[in-house]
């Protein structure tokens, strides 16, 4: 799925709900809890939370990051990539990488369950 496809959705919220889910449900798969309120308001509260909880996983316990991004399936060659051509910080370029994965995985699991698109 294009990138510009995913920045779409980001700016129109839409599957924000879904989206949040999904990261409670990952995060947990791999003993962390993503304790966010559950009314999102939008991504960029989304992203700064997972940031924040990306940032604290960095430097007391930086292996489960490695395992979450298996979970997820964001390949660490795609991670290493990524660093090269950005001017974030490694935890808000991996931050936005994941967000923006899990809400790719949203958008595949609806567009695959609508009957017109089988």
């Amino acid at each position: 799925m294009e990138i510009q496809k995913i920045d779409s959705y980001l700016k129109s919220g839409d599957f924000l709900e879904e989206t949040v889910n999904q990261l409670v449900k990952d995060f947990l798969m791999v003993g962390v809890n993503f304790d966010i309120e559950k009314q999102v308001k939008n991504y960029k509260y989304l992203f700064d939370f997972t940031f924040h909880l990306i940032n604290t996983l960095n430097e007391r316990n930086p292996k489960t990051i490695l395992t979450l991004l298996y979970r997820i399936d964001l390949p660490e060659e795609k991670v290493k990539e990524e660093m090269k051509k950005t001017k974030l910080s490694f935890t808000e370029m991996l931050s936005e990488m994941i967000v923006k994965r899990e809400l790719q995985k949203i958008i595949i699991k609806d567009y695959y369950s609508n009957t017109e698109n089988r």
